[in-house]
């Protein structure tokens, strides 16, 4: 299985070398962008769903440099160390209309032309889906669109407003947020507890930590913030 998924590794870094990505670890592709800011990723993931097959799907990540170091400033983690922490991602079932899961089966009884012809097709559909993807994701204009679409943790929009000196905006956004994660739990999430532990069952709803690991970015912005008014 290791021999199958280094064949399959390296002909993918072979064909997708023409574009200019070079292989980072074992299961990812990365090049950069825009000036050399932008950090594009297409990461590799891998299945086991019979005894001799690998299937494999696939992920994109994209990391803003100039962002990433202001974001540091802010007591965020590095985004560009050896294992990379996208600011955006999504899959390639995601980007595919239409699809609920899409992955590629290789079987170790496949031969070379079989697994060529397969990956290939994974690299067209790189090329069909997932360019446009960092196309667009890779101009800074669209990023808080993508964040908002691909997943808003919080703390990297308020950061890109501080970025463009919108800062009544960051703080706006950060408001937003403590209302949106104070919500938790839910009467939803209250009711389904109940119904769980069933009639005179016992039952705890644990502390928000979500909220209180939010209220710590919250704090730390703020108060640079500040620091920066007195200046």
């Amino acid at each position: 299985m290791k021999e199958l998924k280094k064949q399959i590794a390296e002909l993918l870094h072979q064909k997708l070398s023409i574009y200019g990505f070079k292989k980072k670890g074992q299961w990812e592709y990365v090049r950069t962008v825009e000036n050399n800011n932008v950090i594009q990723i297409i990461g590799l993931t891998f299945s086991h769903p019979e005894r001799d097959v690998i299937a494999v799907s696939l992920t994109f990540w994209i990391i803003y440099k100039n962002i990433n170091e202001v974001a540091m400033k802010f007591g965020e983690p590095d985004c560009c160390t050896k294992y990379y922490r996208p600011m955006v991602a999504t899959t390639i079932s995601d980007l595919i209309p239409g699809t609920c899961y899409r992955e590629w089966c290789f079987t170790l009884k496949d031969d070379y032309s079989t697994i060529a012809d397969n990956t290939k097709e994974i690299v067209d559909v790189i090329i069909q889906y997932g360019f446009p993807y960092f196309e667009t994701s890779s101009k800074e204009s669209n990023l808080i669109d993508m964040i908002k679409r691909y997943g808003d943790d919080g703390r990297l929009i308020p950061i890109i407003y501080y970025i463009h000196n919108e800062k009544a905006k960051a703080l706006e956004h950060i408001e937003k947020h403590i209302k949106k994660k104070s919500e938790w739990p839910t009467k939803e999430d209250y009711e389904s507890a109940k119904r769980l532990a069933g009639e005179g069952g016992h039952f705890v709803m644990v502390e928000n930590n979500a909220l209180k690991y939010y209220m710590e970015f919250v704090e730390n912005f703020k108060r640079i913030l500040n620091e920066e008014n007195r200046d």
